[in-house]
């Protein structure tokens, strides 16, 4: 594709935020976004340049206006530790394993002091493809016989090398006896050569120690609704579809995956393939209190490659099978009980596909105690779950290793609450789905790629730290078993925890060092360990902890811990930590860099700038009580956070918008580097937006385009193909394929969004009008929610109202210094919200 003309669709300049005039903004590959001329009016404002950051070590949160270039700033410095090898690889296990500090403070009181957590944010398998990681095949694994930590590139040889001394504890220990012995060409070996001491991650070939029982196969058992809801929305005939196309895709490598299928309404239907039989039979249980298999196991979950034939015949006759009238109602809870059944044996992955609200059998939950709820307030804020039954049931998954995925449709109350509780201790992923027909697209992606994904079966990981290091939690999606170990029973590739430790005394080693252990079994039927090694200094000096600290990984842990279950915390009483937790940040840095002022300013290092920006948007979307944010889609968010990484945390609380309308020339095609060149991000507020044009907003699950109520006839020909903004509808769209500037730059963006190699989750685009009278008001909402540094309503707190309250909680834990008069703050509240700081 060659690079066009000039040919922009820019029409006037507005103020942005904080007063000052729209800049140059560095795009994500380093391209300036400038204006260029195409439109209806003349004569506008220059460019001028954006507000700049302070140089020096803080900033006063109260004059910074966060832009989202800062979030890309570096996290930690490289810092160079003492290892057995000098090696280039030992930076790479940052991205496996993100501290919130680059320094460790070697005093509780010091930790304590600073109000930052001690925390790492772990992702085993960052990418869907897992990554490529070397690994110890020779069978000598070699641990500590005293704290039982994998030995590592931090490691100590002693007495000539025929002892190491653990990196963790400090125990010596004897060298394994082939250790310095290559078993591929059966002859000595380098030991300096070796993975595990040149690399912070790598992965052990599980000797037979480690092997309890017969490596697990993948088994899937297919749980779909088949309610009145479900077959007239058409997601039944879609998911049977769906599951049909990706059949090839499924883990199967070594011919052992076993399938099977139980639909549900009122009642359960089984689905058994003999073995040897050409055709199915279905079996139909009405009895929805005992739970029992209508035929042995081995006839309900079939080995794939063996019934291939009969099982694509049974998909394929599944829609004319449930074609008639449906009942209304349906048996959620029985179905997945009796899937449980079915993968005790052997365990597996239940992937549940509904579009109605359990209302059979157990499980049911109480549409009319919803409403009722949703009438109080306070009750609502509570979020707790409805029904027993669904804990009960996740405790029995992950004793038999049975992980569940849901797909759940419908803009009715659906009670994610209550269901997302099983993804959530099982280590599963939650999906949800508002509007059926529209949201097609994005549901068949997801559900392609969960069925494709190299799942990791019957996982263990455990935590382990230095002599004086402690685990305090563990926040993800599985079971906790101890204080510092875990159960899942499958691990989806890019899920991380969050962990947090606590110093129990005083270090006095230069260095400390964390390790996470992953024990699990391949897709092959391989049981391997991954193990992580992070190695950080230790410091006695407050500043360095503060310099040292990481806003994105901070604000990752502390999203985690908000979103957690079971808490008797309201929502309000969720919003308020947070706040303290930044308030506390606050008094502690100037404390202790003696910045006591009697005016309104908050300050924090230049590191940690971003934090209350991050924060503003997790309060705003995942903890927020607002009449367009259902308990379901509450719920949804929390399950995302919980199992997001920080990447796809941050891009989710705080999305990416590109102006359109006025791309340069070379967005949108392969720049000098050969990657394709994408628009420069602006701040989330609409002080950058201009009526007339042609805005993209991306979260990581939705791509909003916002076409402006003003915008030129002729962008919207270029874009979508109609003739002016009247004929343009609100909702999910394909863009069509047109032989325009604009609207092949805008398709390539969004192409390259979708690539990301880090995610499951498909953005399908939404078309939002900036006129909630010809537009859809819901979807003009969300998109006024993302702008998280304007005022919308008295539910949505801005971020300028975040950071008041942030100062409410820091002057009143200031006791030594004078409190500002009452008119002063006012006046200075009152600049604040005109975004005029120059004023006070």
């Amino acid at each position: 594709m060659s690079k066009p003309k000039s040919r922009q669709y820019a029409v006037g300049q507005t103020q942005v935020y904080y007063g000052s005039p729209a800049g140059q903004l560095p795009a994500d590959d380093g391209l300036t976004q400038t204006q260029m001329s195409y439109g209806f009016a003349e004569g506008q404002a220059s460019v001028g340049n954006p507000p700049t950051t302070p140089s020096d070590l803080h900033v006063d949160l109260m004059t910074y206006p966060p832009h989202p270039r800062d979030l890309r700033s570096p996290s930690h410095s490289q810092i160079r530790l003492p290892s057995v090898i000098p090696s280039e690889h030992m930076h790479s296990g940052q991205r496996y394993m993100t501290p919130t500090l680059g320094v460790v403070p070697n005093t509780e009181p010091l930790l304590h002091k600073a109000k930052i957590p001690l925390g790492l944010v772990v992702s085993p398998y960052p990418t869907i493809d897992g990554g490529a990681v070397p690994a110890v095949e020779d069978g000598v694994i070699a641990r500590c016989h005293i704290c039982r930590a994998y030995m590592n590139p931090y490691i100590q040889f002693l007495d000539n090398g025929r002892r190491w001394r653990c990196s963790l504890c400090g125990r010596p220990n004897d060298v394994p006896e082939l250790f310095d012995w290559s078993v591929v060409v059966n002859q000595p070996r380098d030991r300096y050569t070796r993975a595990e001491l040149n690399h912070p991650v790598v992965d052990y070939v599980a000797t037979s120690e480690y092997v309890r029982q017969a490596p697990q196969a993948p088994a899937y058992v297919f749980v779909l609704d088949v309610s009145q809801e479900a077959v007239s929305s058409g997601m039944f005939s879609t998911a049977i579809h769906m599951i049909l196309e990706n059949l090839d895709d499924l883990p199967n490598e070594q011919k052992r995956t076993r399938v099977a299928i139980i639909c549900y309404d009122t009642a359960l239907h089984f689905f058994s393939i003999r073995p040897g039989a050409d055709m199915f039979d279905m079996l139909v249980v009405s009895d929805l209190e005992e739970k029992y298999l209508p035929r042995p196991y081995q006839d309900l979950l079939v080995n794939l490659s063996e019934a291939r034939q009969v099982f694509e015949t049974l998909l394929s006759q599944l829609s004319a099978i449930f074609s008639d009238s449906r009942p209304s109602q349906s048996a959620t809870g029985p179905a997945l009980n009796s899937a449980l059944a079915l993968l005790t044996p052997v365990g597996g992955k239940i992937v549940l596909i509904s579009a109605s609200t359990p209302s059979v059998g157990m499980g049911t939950l109480d549409i009319s105690e919803q409403r009722r709820k949703a009438a109080n307030q306070k009750e609502l804020d509570e979020d707790k779950p409805t029904s027993n039954f669904y804990h009960t049931f996740s405790l029995s998954c992950v004793n038999s290793c049975v992980s569940v995925d849901m797909f759940v449709f419908g803009d009715r109350y659906r009670g994610l609450g209550t269901l997302s509780i099983v993804p959530q201790y099982t280590s599963g992923q939650m999906f949800y789905y508002r509007d059926v027909a529209e949201i097609k697209p994005k549901f068949t992606v997801e559900l392609g790629r969960v069925l494709a994904m190299p799942i990791l079966l019957e996982a263990e990981m455990r935590m382990r730290c230095s002599r004086g290091i402690c685990v305090q939690s563990i926040d993800g999606n599985f079971f906790l078993s101890k204080v510092d170990s875990v159960v899942m029973p499958a691990v989806a590739p890019n899920q991380s925890y969050a962990v947090e430790f606590q110093i129990q005394e005083t270090l006095t080693e230069p260095i400390v060092v964390f390790q996470c252990a992953l024990l699990h079994t391949t897709c092959t039927g391989e049981r391997r360990i991954r193990v992580l090694t992070l190695a950080l200094p230790t410091t006695s000096v407050l500043s360095e902890v503060f310099a040292s600290a990481d806003a994105i990984t901070i604000a990752t842990l502390i999203a985690k811990q908000s979103v957690q279950r079971p808490s008797s915390l309201t929502l309000e009483d969720r919003r308020d930590k947070i706040v303290k937790r930044v308030a506390e940040m606050c008094v502690a840095y100037n404390r202790e860099n003696h910045l006591h002022s009697s005016e309104l300013q908050l300050r924090l290092p230049v590191n940690l700038k971003m934090l209350p920006a991050v924060d503003v948007g997790l309060a705003k979307k995942a903890i927020q009580v607002t009449p367009e944010t259902t308990a379901d889609m509450r719920a949804y968010v929390r399950a995302l956070i919980s199992s997001s990484s920080a990447s796809q945390f941050i891009r989710y609380i705080y999305p990416k918008v590109y102006s359109l309308h006025n791309m340069p020339v070379e967005v949108g095609f392969i720049g000098e580097h050969g990657k394709l060149l994408m628009p420069a991000p602006l701040p989330l507020t609409s002080a950058w937006w201009e009526p007339h044009g042609l805005y993209l907003l991306d979260d990581g699950h939705i791509v909003y385009l916002w076409v402006g109520r003003d915008a030129v006839p002729q962008l919207i020909v270029d874009v979508f193909g109609l003739e002016n903004y009247q004929a343009l509808q609100g909702g999910m769209v394909t863009l069509p394929e047109l032989d325009t500037t604009i609207s092949n730059q805008v398709r390539s963006v969004i192409d390259k969004i979708r690539e990301r190699e880090d995610v499951i989750h498909f953005p399908a685009a939404c078309v939002v009008k900036d006129d909630s009278a010809s537009g859809n008001p819901s979807l003009r909402a969300t998109v006024v929610q993302w702008l998280i540094h304007d005022r919308t309503d008295d539910l949505r707190m801005s971020y300028k109202q975040f950071l008041l309250k942030i100062y409410g909680k820091d002057h009143t834990s200031r006791t030594d210094e004078t409190t500002p008069a009452v008119g002063s703050i006012s006046k200075s509240i009152d600049c604040l919200e005109r975004a005029d700081p120059d004023s006070c």
